[in-house]
């Protein structure tokens, strides 16, 4: 199957996971904005009020670390679990098995682009709104890559072992407090930065805070960490699920 079948492919699997996850149910589509809404809420009283860790514009702040971790969350525990729930579509002869894992990593970014009007209203209101908000779908191409790129990697993996998803469930977990959601890396003592700039989540969450927050280009450390994460896990998780897809039938 070609680039381009793939691709609408992924859109029809798209449209029909959303619908099929939003039926039935009262708010619908407002649903991921009310669970965002509410993490931001707790966050923001928590660390303005309760603990004040002197971020300026900490709403802001905390809701562009959101989207962005938010989406690589669920869809890095989505896309481990994707050829295991669609085993039936697997087992079919000409079906392409890497849709799962895309799919699953695209269905919430439609949650992130969702939340963007509130986001903006955000910048607006607090004069953060600059031109180089114009380069945040690039942070949003490479978290997609990046995340793709684990998705089919641990989904692979969780054919054979399925304790993979409950070790990426705890990475995630522990991942979340070296990441800077809802604290900054000036709150965060010398002698653990490094812990910090090991995470390409780090790199992507500055990045995106450099262009909407503080309107300039992100440094070059970051950059080179987000495209060298990207990259790196796209090809291990390509070439690992290549390799591994024939064997998914006979596990399954």
């Amino acid at each position: 199957m070609g680039g381009r079948q793939l691709g609408d492919l992924v859109r029809h699997l798209v449209r029909r996971q959303l619908d099929s996850q939003h039926r039935f149910t009262v708010l619908g589509w407002l649903w991921p904005l009310v669970r965002q809404g509410a993490q931001l809420a707790v966050l923001v009283f928590l660390f303005s009020k309760v603990l004040d860790l002197g971020i300026p514009d900490y709403p802001l702040f905390v809701f562009t670390g959101l989207l962005v971790w938010t989406w690589f969350q669920t869809g890095l525990t989505e896309a481990t679990r994707s050829l295991e729930t669609g085993r039936h579509l697997v087992f079919s002869p000409r079906f392409p098995d890497v849709a799962l894992p895309l799919v699953a990593v695209a269905a919430p970014l439609v949650d992130l682009l969702m939340a963007l009007p509130i986001l903006l209203v955000l910048l607006i209101a607090e004069g953060h709104l600059g031109p180089t908000a114009l380069l945040f779908p690039a942070v949003l191409a490479a978290v997609f890559a990046f995340t793709a790129g684990l998705g089919m990697l641990c989904a692979a993996a969780n054919v054979f072992f399925r304790d993979v998803t409950n070790i990426v469930g705890l990475a995630l977990l522990a991942a979340f407090y070296v990441t800077p959601v809802f604290y900054g890396l000036r709150n965060v003592p010398e002698r653990f930065a490094w812990v910090l700039h090991a995470n390409p989540m780090t790199a992507y969450v500055e990045t995106a805070r450099a262009l909407l927050i503080e309107q300039q280009l992100p440094t070059l450390r970051d950059v080179a960490i987000g495209l060298a994460a990207a990259a790196l896990a796209l090809a291990l998780g390509g070439r690992a699920f290549r390799r591994l897809q024939p064997r998914f039938v006979d596990e399954l």
